[in-house]
């Protein structure tokens, strides 16, 4: 569910975690597609990607800059990359 505004756990930016990748999509060809189109401006809002998975699952953070709006970043990725609707933003 949506939580309100205000402080959580002090962490200052917004990220998109992914916790589930498409079950024929590749996680590192994943990971390189959004990160090219970050590096060809075709992608905005995002100023990290990095992939914290372990054996235990995948988790894929994607760090946001401070005036993206989550809403848009998530529904360009679902445009442009092969990422679907499964995971939680914050």
């Amino acid at each position: 569910g949506k939580k309100g505004k205000g402080s959580n756990g002090g962490k200052p930016r917004n990220a998109i975690i992914v916790t589930e990748v498409p079950y024929l999509c590749n996680k590192a060809a994943l990971l390189e597609k959004i990160a090219r189109l970050v590096n060809e401006k075709k992608l905005t809002g995002i100023s990290d990607l990095r992939d914290e998975s372990d054996r235990d699952g995948v988790r894929v953070v994607i760090e946001l800059k401070r005036d993206a709006v989550p809403a848009v970043v998530l529904n360009n990725l679902f445009q442009k990359t092969p990422l679907q609707g499964t995971f939680s933003g914050n």
